[in-house]
């Protein structure tokens, strides 16, 4: 009898571990409401993303790694759960003129923490799941999903008000693969004197604001 009991223990534990894995990319799926679930990238949505993009025009370059990072550990102030996320590093160069260059952090360790691996400059776990959503893609297909990252600098003073974000767009053009990523802040203030002069503002990112469109390598 105990051994018969200890069978459906082990069995009622596998299929309880089992229903909390739910996939993070479900339009239904609401990150961090089920304390204790996995929050994974079942369908594999993510590595699409994955590997060495170029932007290149004359001598402006801009060069984007993204890996895959598993199973981070998040706590939300409330539950505690497991998700699957994107991380990324870049380096720019303007006018032949290397501007920023993060591309040594790629394979930093952090271990499985969710908020020490956000360390990294490049940060994504959520996506956007309709073209209409900001930024606006016009050519996306009426489903299409896109990734977005927060994106961060060294060093970089954004008086607490200044956040970047990278969002990511990925498609085949004469069976080439590319990305399209629209760079953007959402919360840029500027605060001015009476006179109407900006004072103590952020200083801008390296990179300059826009879109780009990279090829993979």
């Amino acid at each position: 009898m105990k051994k018969i009991n200890l069978i459906l223990l082990s069995l009622l534990l596998s299929i309880s571990c089992k229903a909390q894995i739910l996939d993070a990319y479900d339009v239904d799926v609401l990150i961090g409401e089920v304390n204790g679930a996995y929050y994974k990238d079942i369908n594999n949505f993510r590595d699409q993303f994955v590997g060495t993009w170029v932007y290149s025009q004359g001598a402006t370059q801009l060069t984007i790694m993204i890996q895959k990072r598993d199973n981070l550990t998040n706590f939300d102030g409330l539950n505690t759960f497991n998700e699957d996320v994107l991380i990324g590093e870049y380096r720019y160069v303007e006018n032949g003129i290397e501007k920023i260059n993060t591309l040594a952090n790629i394979n930093t360790n952090y271990g499985n923490d969710y908020d020490e691996n956000s360390k990294h400059n490049l940060f994504g776990g959520m996506y956007l799941p309709f073209p209409n959503n900001y930024p606006r893609c016009n050519e996306c297909a009426p489903n299409e999903r896109r990734m977005e990252f927060s994106y961060s600098e060294p060093n970089y003073d954004g008086k607490g008000i200044a956040n970047g974000h990278v969002v990511v767009r990925k498609f085949v053009e004469n069976g080439v693969h590319k990305i399209k990523i629209w760079f953007y802040t959402s919360n840029q203030i500027v605060f001015v004197d009476s006179a109407g002069n900006p004072v103590d503002n952020p200083a801008p990112f390296k990179i300059p604001f826009g879109e780009y469109v990279l090829t993979k390598q």
